[in-house]
């Protein structure tokens, strides 16, 4: 029998062992697979090629994906490979040469590798249209996805997987030149001395996670990405260092002064459970550090994603308050579009305005705009009349809030000399002050001052780059005056129609636009024709719906990887104690009493790392939800976490178990 076929049937005859290193190599390759063929689709082509924020998160998160799998796999390959150790040895004790044995196992990798990489890209192949159909809807898509397999996607999963497995192989072929006979069979034989730790080392370890904590809720989430690069960095290092440190000193220390409460210690299944972790805990600091960090980075990314996107209908009434507005439109061209949505019959209009507001300039020396920040400078801004804005607030039905983009107070009835200021910025912090002071008004050569009775962030005309101005909100009276005095160009004329279900008026947009004037269409931020709606909510949910989507795929690796390599991890330790096991054994432990303690040992390991994480994930959305704005502060960001954490909880308890049923089969043996 050569080597190829003694590989084989050491797999055949051990199918059991190898298995949850099989499903989940298959399972890595499988996500690959998945994303390859969204990518590789030519209906997502438009998202990949191009300098939008889609392109760069579609290649950004490929590159990703392409590293952590490969990470993941040479990983778990390394934790497998060490649970044979014992094999090995036995091996070479029946006269088998290094470079055979090496051979063989270097034939068992190529094997398992195989198999992953056939069946990963077949599942990939199947489930790609079924995950696409998912993008599309996050996107608010509702283009039919049609089953085609992508070869590139093949080609590039198949080559991308057999390098991988390539290079674990190599390195299963190698690991016989690395330890000698004697260490192979007297690894786990070796007496373990009580662990050492530093009393500074955990101090300064709850030191940095709190002032990691610390500046990651006082640091200003408002000021320009650059700014907030230093503290973001600052954070990183003291929760990365100050979390090695935890498991490396604070907990041992902990785990060591339980050792000294007699009433919890001199418990049987508390002194098994415990001298283990004690001993433990320290040696696998830095895997504990790695599962705690990707458990934070995991349920943080997920949940901010998760958060955003229910929020994202939140967010359209921002950009579009009416269901479709153009600007500088006849009697004739309005009553034509009033037509054309009778005769489409998707939508019934519910409300119309047709409103002017009046350019000016305004001052105040404690004003400024977010471009410019020079305060007492003079600014575009426009004049409206109370009458006016109240009918937009009618017919957009408004939400009443401060401070708000798509909220306003305004419910007073505005006095001459008296002004309502609606802010062109989208922070409070240029506004917030100025209730009670005077802004000066200049038209046509002529200043005046109003008394500011109120301010909000309404932005009553939507998020369009040419009319982020300030504007003025006046009496009629006080409106009448500059209407009188005003030019043909200094009046901007508005029309703005309500449909009765504005999510559902795609085909009537799109009729509007062909009768419409392409002048008249107003452009936005969002790089839409016109300001519809639909045409926000489809633009906004293109792109989130994306991150969410490929948030999904990142998150799901990293808590495969932590799953499997703690599994792996307790193998590896089983393994090594199945002596010790059978020394209780011998003197009278039964098997609910090992398996209690193995329960409890275990459930600290996992629980340590999820508990940190967990703790970590918390102050990390407590700041994300302080930067959004303009999804409102009433967004539940911690109640959508408590989802993402829920379901995280219920496939990290699946590792939990499953480490604890294999760790007792190893320990005990199978129950007869």
């Amino acid at each position: 029998m050569n080597f190829f076929s003694l590989a084989i049937n050491n797999i055949k005859k051990k199918f059991g062992s190898y298995l949850i290193y099989l499903i989940s190599t298959i399972f890595a390759v499988t996500i690959f697979s998945i994303f390859c063929s969204i990518y590789f689709n030519p209906q997502f082509s438009g998202y990949r090629f191009g300098a939008g924020k889609i392109t760069v998160l579609f290649r950004a998160a490929a590159i990703a994906i392409v590293i952590f799998s490969s990470v993941f796999v040479l990983y778990s390959n390394k934790f497998f490979v060490k649970t044979r150790k014992k094999e090995i040895a036995i091996y070479s004790l029946v006269g088998m040469k290094k470079s055979q044995i090496g051979r063989m196992m270097f034939y068992e990798n190529i094997i398992m590798g195989l198999i992953a990489t056939v069946c990963g890209t077949i599942l990939g192949i199947v489930f790609s249209r079924f995950f696409s159909m998912i993008l599309l809807n996050l996107m608010a898509d509702g283009t039919a996805v049609t089953f085609s397999v992508q070869w590139q996607a093949v080609i590039t999963t198949v080559v991308a997987f057999l390098i991988l497995f390539m290079i674990s192989s190599l390195n299963a072929y190698g690991i016989i030149y690395r330890y000698k006979l004697i260490e192979l069979l007297s690894a786990n034989k070796e007496s373990e001395k009580l662990p050492k730790y530093s009393v500074i080392g955990g101090i300064l370890a709850i030191v940095l996670i709190i002032l990691g904590y610390t500046i990651a809720m006082v640091m200003n989430v408002n000021e320009g990405g650059f700014h907030l690069m230093i503290p973001a960095l600052i954070i990183l290092v003291c929760i990365v260092i100050g979390t090695l440190l935890l498991f490396k000193n604070f907990i041992p220390m902990a785990m060591l002064a339980l050792k000294k409460n007699r009433a919890f210690y001199y418990k049987t299944e508390n002194i098994i459970s415990v001298s283990q972790i004690v001993y433990r805990i320290k040696a696998n600091s830095k895997m504990l550090s790695f599962i705690a960090i990707t458990c934070a980075i995991t349920i943080t990314m997920m949940s901010a994603t998760f958060s955003m996107y229910r929020a994202l209908s939140n967010l359209v009434p921002y950009y579009s308050p009416f269901s479709y507005m153009v600007k500088n439109v006849d009697d004739q061209q309005f009553n034509g579009m009033l037509e054309v949505i009778q005769q489409t019959g998707e939508v019934k209009v519910t409300a119309t305005n047709q409103f002017e507001i009046i350019k000016t300039q305004l001052q105040n020396d404690g004003y400024s705009t977010e471009t410019e920040n020079n305060p007492g400078m003079t600014v575009d801004g426009y004049i409206m009349s109370q009458s006016t804005y109240q009918s937009i607030i009618k017919d957009t039905k408004v939400e009443t809030g401060t401070f708000n983009n798509s909220k306003t107070d305004f419910n007073m009835d505005l006095k001459d000399g008296e002004g309502y200021f609606i802010d062109g910025n989208t922070k409070k912090d240029y506004c917030e002050n100025l209730t009670g002071r005077a802004m000066n008004l200049q038209f046509s050569n002529e200043t005046d001052a109003y008394n500011i009775v109120g301010v909000s962030l309404h932005k009553y005309i939507g998020f369009l780059d040419l009319y982020l101005r300030p504007t003025m909100v006046l009496s009629d009276a006080d409106y009448n005056k500059y209407r009188e005095q005003a030019g043909a160009d200094d009046v901007l004329n508005f029309t703005g129609i309500m449909f009765d279900n504005p999510a559902g008026s795609e085909n009537t947009v799109a009729a509007l636009n062909k009768i419409v004037p392409e002048n008249t269409h107003s452009s936005s931020t969002l790089g839409i024709a016109n300001l519809s709606y639909i045409g926000v909510y489809k633009s906004i949910f293109s792109l989130y719906g994306a991150y969410v989507f490929i948030g999904l795929f990142i998150g799901i690796l990293f808590l495969l990887a932590s799953g499997s390599i703690m599994y792996y991890k307790q193998i590896i330790e089983a393994q090594e104690e199945v002596s010790r096991y059978d020394i209780l054994k011998k003197i009278g432990m039964s098997r609910d009493e090992i398996k209690k303690s193995i329960t409890r040992q275990l459930a600290i390991v996992f629980g340590l790392s999820l508990t940190v994480g967990l703790l970590h994930s918390a102050f990390a959305l407590l700041t994300y939800n302080r930067t959004m704005d303009l999804a409102g502060k009433e967004m539940p960001t911690m109640i959508n976490a408590g989802i993402i954490v829920g379901i995280y909880m219920i496939i990290y308890c699946f590792f939990y178990f499953l480490s604890v049923n294999s760790y007792m089969r190893i320990a005990w043996g199978r129950k007869k």
